[in-house]
């Protein structure tokens, strides 16, 4: 199996190209910011729109599961094949399209994981999280407190603070 981090930027490549808007999120994201590395199988992105997607890389023998309510626009694709693990969301939230607004070099901010990460809350969340502050980035706190009020989990930040 390909590592994630073999196929993340050709894949990004080839969303521009069906001129998608989109950003890395997820572990990899996360991994730009860790203090230590951890593992992860798949490549994550937010993207503003899902248009196209499934009909490229199927043209290209790649399997697609398109996730979408009835009479609504996809919000997911999942996609497997050749060694790859490809998930693409599309951005619905407010948050989601300030992180793509605030996304440098195609990934988002390290603020924007975070916030991400404290949502998602599993243990590998809260590792990401813990990893991140241990690297001592200059951090935007207003903004992380911001969001987190928003989604109501301030809590789980100054968890991860007072551990920190």
């Amino acid at each position: 199996m390909l590592e994630p981090s073999d196929y993340s930027e050709a894949f990004a490549e080839r969303l521009r190209s069906l001129g998608v808007e989109a950003a890395l999120i997820g572990a990899l994201a996360a991994l730009r910011y860790r203090h230590r590395p951890r593992y992860t199988i798949d490549v994550d992105f937010l993207a503003r729109t899902l248009d196209g997607i499934a009909a490229s890389v199927e043209a290209d023998g790649f399997e697609t599961k398109v996730l979408a309510e009835p009479d609504e626009p996809p919000y997911a694709i999942f996609i497997r094949g050749d060694g790859r693990r490809i998930d693409v969301l599309r951005a619905e939230t407010s948050f989601q399209h300030a992180a793509l607004d605030r996304a440098v070099g195609g990934v988002i901010t390290v603020e924007d994981v975070i916030v991400h990460k404290l949502i998602a809350w599993r243990p590998r969340d809260r590792d990401d999280v813990d990893s991140i502050l241990a690297a001592g980035h200059e951090l935007d706190v207003a903004y992380i407190e911001g969001w987190a009020r928003e989604w109501e989990v301030l809590d789980r930040w100054e968890q991860a603070r007072r551990r920190g």
